[in-house]
């Protein structure tokens, strides 16, 4: 074996940590040990230094024939990993140099750096009818390597299809097979015009047809990808079969080890008898935490096929299973957020989770109620009674993640005014300030939420002056949305240079949100504005605040207008919210707005500034249209602008039933990762959208 590997010259070649590759070979032999420790510390090394984070090294090319002796030799273990490794050094896609460049100023030292990425693919790449010949080999776990990396590396997509479905037939390994139905969805998908058409009836004749449980998920997963009208009617009723059969697995065997073995039933030639045993046998070839990953997988191939996953999510939330129901919850999160659910039922349902006396199951469930708050209110009562029965299980510092902080946060964030005797006590008690306790307060009203007030100011007046912390601007924050007259002397005193930035920058945002109520701050703010040593960030705010406290234009405008020019895109930012606040006395600013429109490019906030300040409909609507479709997170700002016109924006109304009869939340991208979307921007546009529609009618 590794004819040669002593003939290259590995002192010449480097890898993530050193110049000289000499410690190569010895990873190669390592791979190739009969110790599973030693070949396990080998592989760890060439992830780690030969094909560090991605990277592709002239020792990573040296390596890749010997690789393939490894694959190709059948004394070998593990050689389901080693094609793995070379599945990444190979790359996701053929690499792009122009991606890969840059890392070096050197041109040479660039093209170098580059030159490895491009040999190492192509010479995998090239050899991937290797693999073609080893579809049979008797290491199943080899077999089941293979599909994927053919659909991954392999030139001749329509040959590794054919080859593929075919190998359907004779493959026995059921993991095998399952990696030959992922790869031929990954094929369908990839070459869609040419293999789309023929994959789906291939997936859909092993839905209907396999007895394993399992491969049936990862055929309806890859259908939904690939093939989504192939999909059989009762996908969810499937989908939750396979989830029956691993709650009755996993917890059949745990009775089984508790009880005496019952005397084998006597086969007869029945249905019944047949029935039964394919029952068993269905169990048995169930993997309990395999099949949570396969429901994953099928949610999320899913899509916007919305009825499908919200019947698979609410019977998941149903289970009586503990960790079927975990993954439950955290899959509401990500459907909740992301798609428009077409009733109640699923935050009903994991709400129902406070119920079982669960710890951690309620704490996940209290997380998901935060970020779907909006649309939660019908469960306000149970957070309601858990923050009461909850009481007593709390201390100042970090009471915020306890059960009893997690449930008073979701039931603020509803606008449920039952939350302020319970904040008021927390915040009495000089327990942690919430990081959004204003926004807590925002969505309950700053009159129902008034008796915080003085607890709150009582707690900011106690801060040393030179205090700056977090928590002081968490408490100017929220005092802004409250506005007590109390507060305004201790505010007024906190616009001083010597209080710090961001502690100025609070008071401005409190006092603005305080409009004329707050007139005798308004020689302070002249100050802040007319100061040519102000910087442009707190010259921006304080002129907001002067205007919100007297209506003053003049130096207002000039301030602006520097932030219109601003390279800093708070300034900029911040010059066209003060514009939409200032409406038709901005219009002096209106042919800046159009030469900076005319010279960049429109976008959203530039054209609702400008509507506001000139009410000209005609000229920013088709700007607004435009940027609704390019840019899907402007479309809240647009929609409410769109409410103001009024008739004028008739010709938006094409794209709003549109937004209206999308299931999925506009500033979702479908990504894959776990993000969670701001739902009360989406109903917020919805809401708009519904009052355009009405208005506006056919």
């Amino acid at each position: 074996m590794f004819a040669g590997i002593e003939e290259v010259d590995w002192a010449s070649m480097g890898h993530a940590y050193t110049e000289s590759a000499t410690d190569v070979p010895d990873l190669l032999w390592g791979l190739a040990s009969d110790d599973p420790a030693r070949r396990d510390i080998a592989l760890d090394g060439m992830y780690g230094a030969v094909h560090h984070q991605g990277d592709v090294y002239d020792s990573t090319v040296a390596c890749i024939p010997f690789l393939f002796e490894l694959i190709a030799t059948p004394t070998v273990a593990d050689r389901d990993a080693i094609v793995g490794l070379l599945r990444s050094i190979a790359g996701e896609t053929e690499p792009d140099p122009e991606q890969l460049g840059g890392i070096f100023e050197d041109e040479e030292e660039d093209a170098e750096w580059i030159r490895p990425f491009l040999d190492a693919s192509a010479l995998i790449r090239g050899r991937a009818d290797f693999f073609l010949g080893l579809l049979d080999d008797p290491d199943a776990e080899l077999r089941a390597a293979l599909p994927g990396a053919l659909a991954h590396l392999h030139s001749d997509p329509a040959r590794v299809f054919a080859t593929l479905r075919d190998r359907l037939s004779v493959e026995s390994d059921a993991e095998a097979v399952r990696a030959l139905a992922r790869a031929i969805g990954r094929l369908a998908v990839d070459h869609a015009e040419t293999l789309g058409a023929e994959a789906g009836p291939v997936l859909r004749d092993i839905v209907d047809h396999t007895t394993d449980p399992e491969l049936r998920m990862t055929g309806l997963a890859q259908l939904a990808r690939c093939a989504p009208s192939l999909l059989p009617e009762n996908t969810a009723e499937l989908a939750v079969d396979v989830m029956r059969l691993a709650y009755e697995t996993k917890h059949g065997a745990e009775e089984e080890e508790k009880k005496a073995p019952e005397p084998e039933r006597p086969r007869t030639d029945t249905m019944v008898s047949y029935l039964r045993e394919l029952e068993a046998g269905h169990r048995k070839s169930v993997d309990a935490d395999l099949a949570d990953d396969l429901l994953e997988e099928l949610h999320r191939a899913l899509g916007d096929r919305t009825e499908e996953r919200f019947d698979l999510l609410n019977e998941q939330l149903r289970s009586p299973d503990w960790g079927q129901r975990v993954a439950a919850v955290r899959m509401s999160g990500l459907l909740l957020t992301g798609w428009r659910a077409p009733n109640d039922l699923s935050v009903f349902l994991v709400a129902q989770q406070l119920l079982e006396e669960e710890p951690d199951l309620s704490e996940r469930a209290l997380g998901e109620l935060s970020y779907v708050a909006p649309i939660s209110g019908i469960v306000a009562d149970v957070l309601a009674a858990c923050v009461e029965e909850w009481d007593e299980e709390w201390e100042p510092g970090g009471w915020q993640r306890t059960l009893y902080g997690r449930a008073l946060e979701a039931l603020a964030l509803q606008g449920d005014e039952r939350a302020v005797p319970a904040l008021v006590d927390v915040m009495a008690e000089g327990g942690d300030i919430p990081e959004y306790l204003a926004k807590w307060v925002e969505e309950i009203g700053p009159e129902a939420a008034a008796p915080l007030g003085p607890v709150l100011l009582r707690r900011l007046a106690a801060l040393p002056s030179d205090d700056r912390s977090q928590d002081k601007g968490r408490l100017i924050d929220t005092l802004g949305v409250l506005a007590p007259a109390e507060a305004l002397p201790l505010l007024i005193g906190l616009l001083q240079d010597e209080q710090g930035r961001m502690t100025v920058w609070s008071a401005l945002r409190a006092l603005t949100r305080y409009g004329r109520a707050a007139a005798e701050a308004a020689p302070r703010l002249r100050e802040l504005v007319t100061d040519e040593t102000t910087s442009t960030e707190v010259g921006l705010d304080a002129a907001e605040a002067l205007w919100a406290v007297t209506g003053e234009v003049e130096p207002v405008l000039a301030v602006v207008r520097a932030g219109l020019d601003s390279d800093h895109w708070y300034g900029r930012s911040a010059a066209l919210r003060i514009l939409r606040s200032l409406g038709p006395a901005g219009a002096p600013l209106a042919p800046r707005l159009r030469e900076l429109i005319a010279a960049h490019g429109t976008n959203a906030p530039e054209a609702v500034a400008l509507w506001k300040v000139t009410g000209d409909a005609g000229a920013v609507l088709p700007a607004l249209l435009s940027e609704w479709t390019a840019t899907p997170r402007s479309r809240p700002a647009t929609a409410a602008c769109l409410v103001e016109m009024g008739p004028a924006a008739a010709p938006a109304l094409p794209l709003i039933r549109e937004e209206l009869a999308s299931v999925r939340r506009h500033n979702n991208d479908n990504s894959t990762g776990n993000m969670r979307y701001d739902v009360a921007s989406d109903e917020a546009l919805l809401r708009d959208c519904r009052t355009i529609v009405a208005t506006l009618g056919d």
